[in-house]
């Protein structure tokens, strides 16, 4: 098995080591169909894209799709889930601007008000110590399950990987919500064991390499791993084909 298409990856822009054009070279080189360019919302406040270089962004997606007409070239965004009440990066009209969206919490997000900062620092206490892990979980759920009602975004990344989740509640309303669950390969998330916990569930997975570098794109042998380990129908992942 090997994926299609990797959704997933990130550029200069955000805090990747590649141009969109590196990206876009190296998904042909792999054979793949279709690249996503996802750089983190400005709403990190680390490595978020500037929202003043978007145009530029799209002006240089534009030429790539012209320039290499044999790859379907995707312009996303990797927005940030602010806290528990589900609020994204985005407003209404941003969503125009992508192709896909897709959607994580990210500890460089930036609160959008004090109740975010406890989340923070729950999932801090929770990652160092193990401390208050139901409260990490009822709150990490929440502002899921929360920005899946809300807004209209494609893909939820990483689900579980700053802190604990109900993944099986999250994955019911991905279901209601035509939403797809990401298996992510730099972070390891979902496990093994989430998609045990999902594996007779009706949702649509997707695989990412969240890549950083150029080597990391379609890297995502660990993540195929996973999805036979834990059961999970191969047809699940949208992604996913056999050669």
């Amino acid at each position: 098995m090997r994926i299609s298409a990797d959704y997933h990856t990130h550029t200069t822009y955000s805090d990747g080591r590649t141009s969109h054009e590196d990206n876009v070279r190296q998904a042909i080189k792999l054979g793949l169909t279709a690249i996503g360019i996802a750089d983190h919302g400005w709403g990190h406040a680390f490595y978020g894209i500037k929202k003043d270089k978007l145009t530029a962004i799209k002006r240089e997606i534009d030429r790539l799709k012209a320039e290499y007409p044999d790859i379907r070239i995707l312009l996303s965004i990797e927005a940030n889930i602010l806290g528990r009440s589900g609020q994204l990066d985005l407003t209404e009209e941003d969503f125009e601007s992508f192709d896909i969206v897709q959607a994580g919490y990210h500890f460089g997000s930036k609160p959008s008000s004090f109740d975010d900062v406890i989340t923070h620092l729950i999932n801090y206490l929770h990652r160092l110590f193990g401390l208050f892990h139901q409260t990490a979980v009822k709150r990490n759920t929440a502002a899921l399950i929360n920005a899946i009602k809300r807004y209209p975004f494609h893909i939820l990344t990483h689900p579980g990987d700053k802190g604990p989740v109900d993944i099986v509640a999250v994955a019911e309303a991905s279901i209601e919500h035509n939403k797809m669950l990401e298996i992510n390969r730099r972070h390891h998330y979902m496990t093994v064991e989430q998609l045990k916990q999902i594996k007779d569930m009706d949702v649509k997975l997707v695989i990412g390499s969240d890549a950083h570098t150029l080597e990391d794109i379609g890297r995502v042998e660990e993540c195929i791993q996973r999805v036979i380990d834990s059961g999970i129908d191969p047809a699940k992942v949208v992604n996913l084909r056999t050669t």
